[in-house]
């Protein structure tokens, strides 16, 4: 057998990534940015919205003209003008005058305020009764409450949202500057593997982990094509590893990880030009024969990934190291963490002290607690649960497991396990 190297925590394996150089820059429409991590600050070119408009349908008019208006008692102006959608108004209000608005139109000069046309009543001619007080700013939005120029808006790295597309489009962005998608090859290995397309014959298995690897890395930005399945054949591995090399960001092998005598990435690996192995075996469960490396093949920095073979191993792995690594590559400058919930353990998990475990669970919506048998939240977790968690059992090499959970129980390093009734954090799958 050949021997693992020390095996690294895992935020020892993402300190690696974080001296990765970024992708390069490119400009995409607007359109097409979705999803995609800016490349630099953006700041707001003008005041939006611009103008001084109204939230709804009613009369422009000066705060203190209509103090202290109420039913019984209200306050009489005088409507001197129309404020048309679209167009900017001709008038400039004084005294104890108002101009008809519509919601979001353009306030005329001298008015702070709008009052609700449910607040108002005809008292002949252009006369208008106010039934109800204001206060300067009621019902208006002003020129740069939206976002004054020159501030800040969006950081360099943020992944772009709908609602961040629509930020950009109120300002006439129409080409925007992000990092350009990492592209990805996922190469299965293995002489027991065939196609997913093909029917296997005895002895085999169809390749899962191409396609999940590969998903995997579309969700968190990559460009990702499934390179093909090679044998456990040094020489044809080395081959294929060497030219997706030549035309990738990210190769990532899935299998032939560990440290027996048919596994032989991490040779390969280090046999590319200038290249440094970072990582070989990880303290973590499933997923301890996790590889990262890299090379400079042609002048280019090339990241090399090291998955296990076993479907849940080779998940897990890539959930907690290769999506912070494509969204790395691509300038990710966010710490949002992944979506958590907490929520009761059904039954209790024991865990090896040195190591942190990901554990899958299946949710359900928390029922009574059997008498005798309350929820104990573990100190320092602030959160209420909603949730039983029940632990899904099964070996690594199972799909069917991770594909019915709902998300990961992390046990961290410290712990020997849970009990049931203990409150716990998931990391929720999106």
């Amino acid at each position: 057998m050949k021997p693992f190297l020390t095996l690294q925590s895992v935020e020892s394996v993402l300190g690696h990534m974080v001296a990765f150089p970024l992708l390069d820059v490119e400009s995409v429409t607007l359109d097409e940015a979705t999803g995609r991590f800016l490349a630099q600050d953006f700041y707001a070119t003008e005041d939006l919205p611009g103008f001084d408009r109204s939230t709804v349908d009613g009369f422009a008019l000066r705060a203190r003209d209509v103090f202290g208006a109420q039913e019984a008692n209200p306050a009489l102006v005088d409507c001197v003008a129309d404020c048309r959608m679209g167009e900017v108004p001709e008038c400039s209000l004084a005294e104890g005058q108002a101009a008809r608005i519509l919601t979001g139109g353009m306030l005329p000069q001298g008015a702070d305020c709008v009052v609700m046309v449910e607040y108002t009543r005809p008292a002949g001619g252009s006369l208008v009764e106010i039934t109800r007080s204001q206060a300067p700013g009621d019902n208006v939005i002003f020129r740069n409450d939206d976002a004054a120029a020159g501030s800040l808006l969006l950081k360099a790295g943020h992944r772009l949202r709908p609602q961040d597309i629509g930020l950009l489009a109120a300002f006439g962005l129409m080409d925007v500057q992000v990092r350009r998608k990492p592209l990805v090859a996922v190469l299965s290995t293995g002489d027991e593997v065939v196609p997913a397309s093909e029917t296997p014959p005895p002895g085999k298995i169809r390749d899962i982990n191409a396609h999940s690897i590969a998903a995997l890395c579309r969700e968190a930005g990559g460009q990702a094509t499934r390179a093909g399945i090679v044998s456990d054949d040094a020489a044809r591995l080395k081959s294929a590893i060497g030219q997706l090399a030549q035309t990738h960001d990210v190769v990532v092998v899935s299998g032939g990880s560990s440290a027996g005598m048919r596994d032989h990435t991490v040779e390969i690996f280090e046999s590319l030009p200038e290249a440094q192995l970072l990582v070989h075996g990880v303290a973590i469960s499933p997923g301890k024969p996790f590889i990262l490396a890299t090379a400079k093949v042609n002048g280019r920095h090339v990241c090399l990934v090291g998955l296990p073979g076993h479907v849940t191993s080779a998940l897990v792995c890539a959930r907690v190291f290769l999506t912070p690594l494509l969204k790395h590559l691509q300038g990710y400058a966010g710490t949002a963490k992944v979506p958590q919930v907490a929520a009761v353990l059904t039954r209790s998990v024991a865990s090896a002290q040195g190591r942190r475990d990901y554990l899958r669970v299946r949710l359900r919506p928390l029922s009574c607690q059997p008498p005798g048998q309350p929820a104990r939240p573990q100190t320092g977790n602030p959160l209420q649960p909603l949730y039983e968690a029940e632990p899904i059992m099964g070996a690594s090499g199972l799909i069917s497991g991770i594909a019915a959970a709902d998300g990961l129980m992390v046990c961290p390093e410290n712990r020997e396990g849970y009990d049931a009734g203990d409150t716990v954090l998931v990391e929720l799958f999106r």
